[in-house]
């Protein structure tokens, strides 16, 4: 038998050795440039400055709360605040501003985003996609764990962010308010380093816990699906006490009558559906089991119209704010689609996320890849959009969120969507603009083109009221008294494009997601 054809250098041990060594060598260089690509500075992206003075002139207002149209008017901004609007006359006193010739465009209210994550890399990613897509405030709707978390940015890093943006060091939104880590129930048990006392919530006392560990970092209290019913009530009890809003999802062993007087926003489009039909009770008792099933074909079918409409009457007297974020049930029912897999807006994000996005959209049409369960998903978001018009209708105050890892341009998808429910344009812009401000109290002095707001605008080339896909006919937005004209919007846009396909870039990522304590 001819003996096996190793190398000839490997037909020594002098040759076994030389490949150890360069194997070696090998790890060693790998390690060392990975070190290097986690290490390695990326390049930055510096706003233009704050104009003192501010003069758009004869631009069209989209007047967001009458949902009128206001032609030929001019819009004074001083240190990021709008101190005129009047009509443009010939000569206006323009010495010393700088000045934006607004015929032609249509000028409105900056757009905001009231359910996103923030990760600890949004800064190389998202967060100036933001402001490249008209979005300048955002809401963060789940924190850290623990401090200095790998992956999840914490509240304090969050307000830094938001400083640095205003102190025109960085391309970023306002992030408004930060929510707790999710108070899960008994699936958040796992070790989180020292932090793991506070991350279970499956008890009342846990639950009292965790609500006073969180709330001194963080705006709101997030609540999630496994959060037993006992729990729910004392976390609740206790945010009170503290003074922080319980927000998120309706865990499914609450009651949603419960829930909506309770939390003061309730997230994405499942409630309306798994409370009303004929299995909700049922489903209910059977939360915390492996008996709990999601049937979206029944939700559809045996849909309750007469129950669905006191639960919105429910939601509409308690004042609680429905944030229904139907882009994540439009991926759900088209996920093995070009359009979800193939969108444009996934230029943006970096391969390593995609590909766990990817695998996420797989487990989803694997659990039921008929024909028939991949009807039931789209006939649920269908019918989500059905009941969010039917909520509007009905007064209850809905938000426009996007729950999606693609900042700024997801929003305007999440506006078609709204659209698609019934609202009217002037309606959509509204929750996208002055609800968002009103949710905070903020509406006397944010989310309109009036005296005395915030002078972040978005200036478009074609009339929104009109198509509400004009939103993305981008112009100029204007954050804060710096004007990012279309020049800088696709650097911007540009630039994310160009970190998203960055080695270094996905060393970091990688690095912060190996890091990550799985807490969830």
């Amino acid at each position: 038998m001819p003996a096996f054809p190793f190398p000839a250098f490997l037909r020594h041990t002098r040759g076994w050795r030389r490949l150890a060594m360069l194997t070696g060598l090998g790890i060693v260089g790998a390690i060392g440039a990975f070190a290097l690509g986690v290490l390695w500075p990326e390049p930055s992206l510096v706003p233009p400055p704050q104009q003192q003075r501010l003069i758009v002139r004869g631009v069209t207002i989209v007047d967001v709360e009458d949902g009128a149209l206001v032609p030929g008017r001019t819009v004074v901004i001083e240190h990021g605040r709008i101190v005129a609007v009047h009509a443009t006359v010939p000569g206006d006193d323009v010495g010393g501003s700088q000045v934006i010739d607004g015929h032609g465009y249509f000028a409105m209210p900056a757009l905001w985003d009231m359910h996103t994550h923030v990760y600890a890399f949004a800064d190389l990613l998202d967060l100036p996609l933001h402001v490249a897509f008209g979005v300048t405030h955002v809401r963060d709707m789940m924190g850290c764990p623990a401090e200095h978390d790998p992956f999840i940015a914490c509240a304090d890093q969050k307000r830094a962010w938001t400083r640095e943006a205003l102190a025109g060091v960085r391309v970023a939104p306002r992030i408004v308010s930060s929510a707790s880590f999710m108070a899960h129930g008994p699936a958040t048990r796992r070790r989180v380093r020292e932090a793991a006392w506070y991350l279970d919530a499956s008890t009342p006392e846990a639950a009292r816990a965790f609500v006073r560990a969180f709330a001194p970092t963080v705006d709101e209290i997030k609540v999630y699906d496994g959060l037993p019913a006992d729990a729910y009530r004392a976390l609740v009890d206790e945010a009170r006490r503290v003074g922080r809003p319980v927000v998120g999802h309706r865990p499914h062993a609450v009651d949603g009558f419960e829930a909506v007087r309770h939390q003061k926003s309730i997230e994405h489009a499942r409630l309306l559906l798994h409370e009303t039909f004929d299995g909700a009770d049922a489903l209910r008792a059977s939360a915390g089991t492996p008996a709990w099933h999601e049937d979206r074909r029944r939700m559809v079918d045996r849909h309750d119209p007469a129950k669905a409409r006191a639960l919105l009457e429910a939601m509409r007297e308690a004042g609680t704010w429905y944030v229904p974020t139907h882009l994540t049930r439009w991926v759900d029912g088209y996920a093995e689609h070009d359009d979800v897999r193939r969108h444009p807006t996934l230029r943006y994000m970096h391969p390593l996320l995609r590909l766990q996005w990817f695998e996420d959209l797989d487990a989803l049409v694997a659990a039921d890849p008929t024909p028939a369960g991949r009807r039931a998903h789209r006939d649920f978001h269908t019918k989500g959009l059905e009941l969010t018009g039917q909520a509007h209708r009905l007064g209850v105050k809905v938000l426009a969120g996007t729950d999606t890892l693609v900042g700024g341009a997801a929003l305007h998808l999440e506006l078609e969507q709204l659209v698609a429910a019934g609202l009217s344009t002037a309606e959509v812009l509204r929750a996208a603009t002055l609800h968002g401000a009103a949710y905070y109290g903020r509406d006397h002095e944010a989310g309109r083109i009036a005296v005395g707001h915030e002078g972040d605008l978005v200036l478009l080339r074609a009339d929104p009221l009109q198509d509400i896909r004009h939103t993305t006919a981008i112009a100029a937005v204007v954050f804060d008294g710096r004007v990012f004209d279309d020049l800088a919007l696709e650097a911007i846009r540009a630039h994310v494009a160009a970190q998203a396909r960055s080695l270094t870039v996905a060393c970091k990522v990688l690095w912060r997601f190996v890091r990550h304590p799985q807490a969830y």
